[in-house]
């Protein structure tokens, strides 16, 4: 097991130099770290964007467990992460971001601790977005006092959104501008900026000024299996009450923290999932809007569509035209 350890843009310098020292043959530039050997990969990239906005980008793939711990500072800055690959946990046991799965957008403060479990001969990709509280606060105009109020809270906290599609198509943008050797720089900052604010739009859209954020007063790993499960079921899930008897919580109280966490009660979650889903299935395949439909569990293509068109505000037809 390899560990490194670093602190939220403790010092762009003093990152690199802690990462220099796990991977001696790597280098430093002024872009960030690169290694790469026969078989490994590691690539950390850091890029300063206005103020003190930071967008970090990385991607690897290791012969050789490894075990990153963020420590927490008082930096006071929020961070948004976007994942396409790897485990990230937050505690000892709960695993937030499953491998290889693109469903991990989260929101925390540099006050939690972040521990990135990067396995061996897997793909790791993900980026963060680390903007001072401050200047969250100006962006934001007060429009959310509920989501104001956690955001200055100096206790650790963390809030969990699905991958998008949208999400997706901007993340795979901002990674293939790496590749540019004349604006690179403004196109990854404008992309980031456009990824953080569906961020916020689609967290606002979920919440309202009565809900409670944050850690939830159950495990987490039991909601993200829960998560997980509905997942894995979109044609066939299972009903609140098997639910909680598979996890030894009463339905309210399943409903109240997996809201918490996922801003939506699991049945919302479903719809959204099945939804993100045939956009996806439909820019991917030909498969008709029927079969689409009913192999996600949609009564009818009818019910598909509406339901489509109220959460894209476009018609299902529209994706392939």
């Amino acid at each position: 097991m390899r560990n490194i350890e670093l602190s939220f843009i403790d010092s762009k310098r003093n990152i690199l130099d802690e990462l220099h020292k796990a991977f001696p043959n790597g280098s430093i530039s002024d872009l960030g770290f690169h290694y790469e050997s026969n078989n490994e990969l590691f690539n950390y990239e850091i890029i300063k964007f206005f103020g003190d906005i930071h967008i970090v980008l990385f991607e690897g793939k290791l012969t050789v467990d490894t075990n990153v711990t963020i420590k927490p500072n008082a930096m006071k800055s929020v961070v948004l992460r976007f994942i396409l690959e790897s485990d990230i946990t937050h505690g000892e046991n709960d695993t937030a971001i499953g491998e290889g799965k693109e469903n991990g957008a989260t929101l925390f403060n540099t006050y939690t601790e972040q521990n990135i479990q990067l396995k061996k001969n897997t793909k790791i990709k993900w980026l963060a977005v680390h903007i001072p509280i401050e200047a969250w606060l100006e962006f934001a105009e007060s429009k959310w006092d509920k989501l104001e109020e956690i955001i200055v809270n100096q206790s650790p906290w963390i809030l969990f959104e699905s991958m998008t599609p949208t999400f997706s198509k901007l993340i795979k943008d901002i990674f293939s501008y790496q590749k540019l050797e004349v604006g690179k720089k403004g196109l990854i900052s404008a992309k980031a900026i456009e990824l953080s604010t569906y961020f916020f739009v689609q967290l606002y859209k979920r919440h309202d000024d009565k809900e409670k954020f944050g850690i939830p007063d159950v495990e987490l790993s039991k909601l993200f299996a829960i998560r997980e499960l509905l997942s894995k079921n979109l044609d066939t899930p299972p009903d609140i009450d098997m639910l909680s008897k598979t996890f030894a919580m009463s339905p309210t109280k399943l409903r109240a923290n997996f809201k918490k966490v996922f801003g939506m009660p699991p049945y919302q979650y479903l719809l959204a999932e099945r939804l993100n889903e045939s956009y996806r299935l439909l820019e991917s395949s030909d498969r008709s809007l029927t079969d689409i439909a009913l192999s996600l569990g949609f009564n009818d293509q009818s019910h598909f569509t509406k339901s489509f068109k109220k959460n894209f505000d476009c018609l299902p037809s529209a994706i392939r035209n």
